[in-house]
């Protein structure tokens, strides 16, 4: 089209003026892209704007049943004695408590999604502590020692989470049964060192990269690193990784940007 009318210009007018034709059809396009912006793209806008005031308003309103169960859950264990009845509503609590941790993770990636996450100011070391505690389940038939000092950061929390989560669960999932894992946060930084099986020098340029793995050990999808750096380089938080074949992984986070 555009190649016609400028055919139509230099054989009716020629050469002179042809800025001024350029100008016009600039113009036109502009007009056009302006046009196509508001009319064809203006559905799939509100169409992703309701879907997400959708999942918000079912996020917000999962807390509810949550918020439900927690407090049946805790006025039962008040009244009953057996200890398999107990037992069960352990069981049912720790669901609860899992319903909960998905509740945070959907709303951590439509905040990410959107650029609105929220930075929290909280002492790392004490949600490190409650995070072992959830993993205790891996942590069975291996040793772990834990040294944690006050730690206060500003960053997103539930970010942090992932991070320390993926973190743990590999030093866990890697270490054998009798093996050492060593959790120290202390002076701005946070270290978790394993006896596991370690990671070969040539595969350490690699790991953080997605899908990527160093072994063929365990049920990893090589995703844990590549989110763990992610959520580290949007945050300011510095990580390394020191790893001997055999001998052992240990990372350190550098948390002095963050510190408060």
């Amino acid at each position: 089209m555009v190649f016609y009318v400028g055919y139509l210009w230099v054989g009716t007018i020629g050469w002179r003026h042809l800025w001024l034709l350029a100008f016009v059809l600039l113009g036109v396009a502009v007009v056009e892209g302006i046009l196509f912006a508001r009319y064809a793209l203006h559905p799939l806008a509100k169409q992703s704007n309701d879907l997400e005031r959708l999942l918000k308003d079912t996020l917000h309103e999962l807390n509810i049943p949550i918020a439900t169960i927690k407090a049946n859950l805790s006025m039962l264990k008040k009244s009953l004695e057996d200890p398999k009845a107990l037992k069960r509503l352990d069981r049912i609590d720790k669901a609860a408590d899992q319903l909960l941790e998905l509740y945070k993770e959907v709303d951590y990636t439509i905040q990410q999604n959107i650029d609105r996450i929220q930075k929290e100011h909280f002492d790392a070391a004490r949600l490190i502590a409650q995070r072992i505690e959830m993993l205790e389940d891996l942590a069975k038939g291996k040793k772990v020692e834990v040294e944690l000092a006050p730690l206060w950061i500003e960053v997103s929390k539930q970010g942090f989470i992932k991070v320390i989560d993926n973190l743990l669960s590999n030093a866990l999932k890697y270490t054998p049964d009798g093996g050492l894992i060593k959790i120290i946060a202390k002076k701005g930084k946070i270290v978790i060192e394993d006896s596991g099986i370690g990671i070969d020098e040539k595969d350490l340029v690699r790991i953080f990269e997605r899908y990527y793995r160093a072994t063929e050990q365990g049920e990893g999808k090589g995703i844990g690193l590549d989110i763990v750096k992610s959520v580290c380089d949007r945050e300011g938080i510095g990580i390394r990784i020191h790893s001997r074949k055999n001998k052992g992984t240990k990372v350190v986070l550098d948390c002095s940007k963050v510190a408060l």
